[in-house]
């Protein structure tokens, strides 16, 4: 058990930390310095890079030259995650960085116990890929309960490529051979398999997944809720609100999050940002929508002293009525940006048959007689 001690405290860390590290970063940049949210990951990147290059050379005199290919194509794909698949801003890209570090040091150190205890390096690969990809599920979690931070199944996506690439790594440094895994292994792997398949369209259904809302007078826009479900969470607020307050900003890493709320102040601020930029007839739009469709938000929550923390001031209502801005039925909201994604009905089913559909083999294949092939 002491060999997988190292990869189970990272993993530990990784989804203990996540509600923490969101109240850190904040601090940081309100009270501090953002660009320590660039600056220092980057060091620790490259801190971590140059002592694997040290590992690496301190073991080359047991390293051939397929243990080096394997290595190339692991530094190739860490280049890549880190290059081309960034997104957003610098600080952004620089934590998603140390994903890569994170994620990739935990499949390393997972491939090497698990080829240290018995099992075959594809057991072993895939094991460690699959179970480091489950906490990377297990963080995002974690990140979309509570409200400090905001789950992303895309990051899950970066975490899984990061366990790969930790995987390949693992291989050029402590080796890899083809012999088929044990009948018990293809079992575990097909098990951890569909947990993880589970698991992925659990969370994609929790974060991403929701509805178009079309109103024929008001116009469309994304949701996580359906318009019937929509009106059973204004009634559940209006009975539950003005018994217990939902907490204000700035949010503790114990609060969970209320997704309704939430999604009601993506328009709340879609309204506010148009009414400063004097596009009337996206604040008007965008109003109508808050009070059809969330009408809890702008009449029961409120600030400590009372005050309606979301309605519209009378002040702003009245510049509207001046303006002469209504809602029309061609209105298409951009509030929450991407975060909701519409899928057909059956792509969902779809992929969760076909990727369960990938562990058959694993079944069907009969295990190796003959002796196993040379390692890397």
């Amino acid at each position: 058990m002491r060999r997988f001690a190292a990869p189970s405290l990272i993993a530990l860390w990784i989804v203990g930390s996540a509600p923490f590290l969101g109240r850190l970063t904040r601090w940081i940049q309100e009270d501090v310095d953002r660009s320590l949210l660039v600056i220092v990951p980057t060091i620790l990147f490259w801190g971590v890079a140059a002592a694997f290059v040290v590992w690496i050379v301190r073991s080359a005199r047991r390293l051939r030259w397929s243990n080096y290919a394997a290595l190339g194509v692991g530094a190739l794909w860490a280049i890549v995650q880190a290059t081309a698949l960034a997104r957003g801003r610098p600080e952004e890209s620089a934590l998603e960085r140390m994903h890569l570090v994170l994620y990739g040091v935990v499949a390393l150190l997972l491939y090497r116990a698990l080829l240290r205890s018995g099992r075959s390096a594809i057991a072993a690969a895939l094991s460690a890929a699959v179970l480091t990809s489950l906490v990377g599920l297990a963080d995002e979690f974690i990140q979309w309960l509570v409200w400090v931070r905001a789950g992303d199944f895309y990051d899950c996506l970066l975490n899984a490529s990061a366990a790969g690439c930790g995987v390949v790594f693992g291989a050029g440094l402590f080796g890899f051979d083809t012999r088929a895994p044990a009948p018990a292994e293809r079992r575990t792997i097909a098990a951890l398999w569909v947990g993880l398949v589970v698991m992925s369209m659990g969370l994609v259904d929790l974060t991403n997944l929701g509805h178009r809302i079309s109103d024929p007078e008001l116009g469309s826009f994304r949701s996580y809720y359906s318009a019937e479900r929509l009106e059973s969470l204004n009634q559940d607020r209006r009975a539950r609100w003005p018994a217990k307050q939902p907490p204000t900003p700035p949010f503790q890493p114990w609060h969970i999050e209320d997704h309704f709320l939430s999604e009601a102040a993506w328009h709340v601020q879609a309204r506010n940002e148009a009414f400063d930029a004097e596009d009337w007839p996206t604040a008007a739009a965008e109003q109508a929508i808050l009070n059809r469709y969330y009408p809890a938000v702008l009449e029961e929550v409120r600030n400590p002293d009372g005050n309606l923390r979301h309605a519209f001031p009378p002040d702003r209502v009245r510049r509207l009525q001046q303006e002469g801005a209504v809602p029309v039925p061609t209105y298409e909201s951009a509030a929450g940006g991407n975060r909701i994604w519409i899928w057909p009905g059956f792509l969902a089913p779809a992929l969760l048959f076909f990727s369960l559909l990938a562990v058959v083999p694993l079944f069907m294949a009969r295990p190796s007689r003959g002796t196993p092939q040379d390692s890397l």
